[in-house]
């Protein structure tokens, strides 16, 4: 398996043109700004019924930040306003959870693509899968606040030097565990393919990696090489976050070519 990598590596580049990656990573695009609103807002208002801690809030943003490059988005900042709001009946809840199940729906697809899957599942079949991958997702929400409140209840009681560097793991490490559990997640459940557990935790590890450091690189583009605020003025938001979401899908697709060449036989 090791030995296999690095030629997967560079087949996976080829694989993915081959595959349409691009327009498979423009539709995600898309559907993730359908989407981004409603399934924060939809995990935060589920998590705030179960648990009564209104946090949450303040977690799921700083969260959602963290997967953006450190670039002026203001419609994310928006997105906290609407976090705040009070009072959302059970109808809306709903739909914004039927909102977040269609991003799903259209990541299954791509992956089955990728993935060569045989045939594909029965509509309300892939609903449910949708479904539960929404519910795993909040579940892992809630367990990385509940992690990350301990470990500051904890660290509050040490040295300022070893505070410092648990503040450090919540702010960064936590993160970076829960983006690769929900990646992971993704590769494992979505596709209509028995996939093996090795091959997953090769290509999640290098998906979120390259993730992270994409982050650096696109803000570095967006602001210095595109000068993208020049360009498009009051429309440089929305078209920064859609750019991002683009590269972000690109790589987790690429991420999938990954795992399917390492799971070819030789």
């Amino acid at each position: 398996m090791i030995i296999k990598i690095p030629r997967s590596i560079i087949l996976s580049f080829r694989d993915f043109y081959k595959d349409e990656g691009i327009f498979l990573s423009s539709a995600l695009a898309f559907f993730s700004i359908l989407s981004i609103l409603p399934l924060s807002m939809f995990i935060v208002n589920v998590l705030i019924t179960f648990t009564g801690e209104e946090t949450i809030i303040k977690f799921v943003y700083n969260k959602l930040t963290f997967l953006l490059p450190d670039i002026e988005i203001q419609m994310i900042k928006e997105i906290k306003k609407l976090l705040l709001l009070k009072g959302i009946s059970e109808i809306s809840l709903i739909l914004y959870g039927i909102f977040s199940i269609q991003l799903f729906t259209a990541i299954e697809f791509s992956l089955n693509k990728i993935f060569k899957a045989p045939k594909k599942r029965h509509f309300f079949l892939s609903l449910m899968l949708s479904s539960f991958i929404v519910f795993f997702i909040i579940v892992a929400v809630g367990a990385s606040f509940a992690i990350s409140y301990l470990l500051r209840l904890w660290g509050s009681n040490m040295i300022a030097e070893l505070n410092a560097i648990l503040r450090f793991f919540v702010k960064y490490g936590v993160t970076f565990i829960l983006i690769f559990i929900i990646i992971g997640s993704l590769y494992k459940f979505l596709p209509n393919k028995k996939i093996k557990i090795s091959s997953i935790l090769i290509g999640t590890s290098i998906t979120t990696i390259l993730i992270e450091i994409a982050k650096y690189i696109f803000a570095f583009y967006v602001s210095e090489v595109l000068k993208i605020s020049t360009l498009y003025g009051s429309l440089s938001t929305f078209l920064a976050l859609l750019m991002w979401l683009f590269y972000a899908w690109a790589v987790f697709l690429y991420g999938a070519e990954l795992i399917n060449n390492l799971e070819r036989k030789k």
